[in-house]
């Protein structure tokens, strides 16, 4: 049973990352994504269908309520969201049923040219050992020491989350004393602890497991696969790529001293969703807009590029200033380099995730000065003329 509980939750960082990314990526022609950028696309896409429908859901139960909690909203969730993830599989087997068939091949392709370049050149072997070693160690610690890393911000998503499976309810419950409903509107506008609610029901496992034992080791991984992507952006000569990786994982080693530090948050609390952000959403994003910007205007990258955005946007919403500081920090840069303007569609995809957060933080918490007022409000709504209570209350 607990091998089964596993696989589930495994799919959702192996099998349907590569899934969505692919369908998201498959008409590029030109200038393809790499196998990297195309998993983590897909990853940020999973995210971001999440968000979608979580959004959608949570506004659904605010507005159905009145004056009982309104509950069921995270079940719906959760079966709306598989639902959706099943089917766009299927449409994946078929629409690239070439490609998996032809998956097996690449791997050994790529591992003879590895083992090739280890035979021409014995120093790059002795890096890539090297590296291996060094993140073993780190994946070590993060399984052995985030089990004992507690901090404030573990009620924002352990208890959260378990609030949300322990009531049925999406961003719903004061954190406190159990209090139904009650949110902040920086928290109900968030997916990335209903995510993770929603990881420990299809697994089974519980949530602090989830935070604390699984989700440091898979994410850890995650990070330093956009760490080698970037290695790859900067460096020609694949020696150099893993002597990067060596000086970067030694930095994050020894940089570990400050609960605010970045490295901590790799290292000490990747489960957190302002970590997520900042060591692995935010690097990716901003070498991928780099690759983007350099070639000529692609339709089929605006896509990839939402879905990052939206994925990234439904982590915390800190992503709403460092991923406008990181998208338009990146367009500038690339428009003084080519000395004129570059193209304005791209940086109105990547910054899609920011004007969604910021469209429905303004509607929540419209919505929520409603439900507290009893004077004014800005939406027509009671219990007399809503829809599910004539059809369903």
């Amino acid at each position: 049973m607990i091998i089964i509980r596993a696989i589930a939750f495994l799919l959702h960082f192996t099998i349907i990352p590569v899934a969505l990314g692919r369908l998201i990526t498959y008409k590029q022609t030109d200038n393809k994504d790499s196998a990297i950028a195309t998993y983590i696309i897909g990853l940020f896409g999973s995210f971001a269908i999440f968000y979608v429908l979580c959004s959608l859901l949570e506004w659904h139960q605010y507005w159905n309520t009145f004056t009982e909690p309104f509950t069921g909203c995270f079940t719906a969730l959760c079966i709306a969201y598989s639902v959706v993830i099943a089917i766009l599989l299927i449409v994946w087997m078929v629409k690239d049923k070439t490609a998996i068939k032809a998956s097996i091949g690449n791997i050994k392709k790529w591992l003879s040219e590895k083992l090739n370049q280890i035979k021409a050149n014995k120093f790059l072997g002795i890096y890539m050992i090297a590296f291996a070693a060094i993140l073993i160690v780190q994946l070590y610690f993060a399984f052995a020491y985030e089990i004992n890393e507690w901090s404030y911000d573990d009620y924002d998503y352990v208890v959260n989350s378990q609030d949300t499976i322990t009531t049925d309810t999406i961003a719903y419950v004061n954190y406190v004393n159990g209090e139904m409903p009650y949110t902040a509107e920086k928290r109900a506008v968030t997916a990335w602890p209903t995510y993770i609610a929603y990881l420990a029901r299809v697994s089974g496992f519980e949530v602090t497991t989830v935070c604390h034992t699984i989700l440091p080791v898979i994410l850890l991984i995650v990070a330093y696969m956009v760490y080698y992507y970037i290695s790859r952006f900067i460096f020609v000569d694949i020696e150099k790529q893993f002597i990067f990786l060596i000086f970067l994982s030694m930095t994050n080693i020894f940089g570990l001293y400050s609960h605010h530090a970045s490295t901590f948050r790799l290292l000490g609390a990747i489960w957190q969703g302002k970590a997520v952000l900042t060591t692995i959403a935010i690097p990716f994003f901003t070498i991928y807009l780099f690759e983007t910007y350099k070639n000529k205007f692609n339709r089929h990258k605006v896509m990839g590029i939402i879905m990052v955005s939206l994925g990234a946007a439904s982590l915390t919403t800190m992503s709403a200033l460092l991923l406008s500081i990181a998208s338009v920090s990146v367009w500038i840069a690339m428009s003084l380099y080519n000395r004129k303007i570059v193209d304005l569609r791209y940086l109105i995809a990547s910054l899609f995730g920011v004007i969604y957060l910021m469209i429905f933080y303004l509607l929540m918490s419209i919505l929520i000065d409603d439900m507290q007022s009893d004077n004014k409000t800005f939406f027509k709504r009671g219990k007399d003329i809503n829809w599910w209570y004539r059809w369903f209350g």
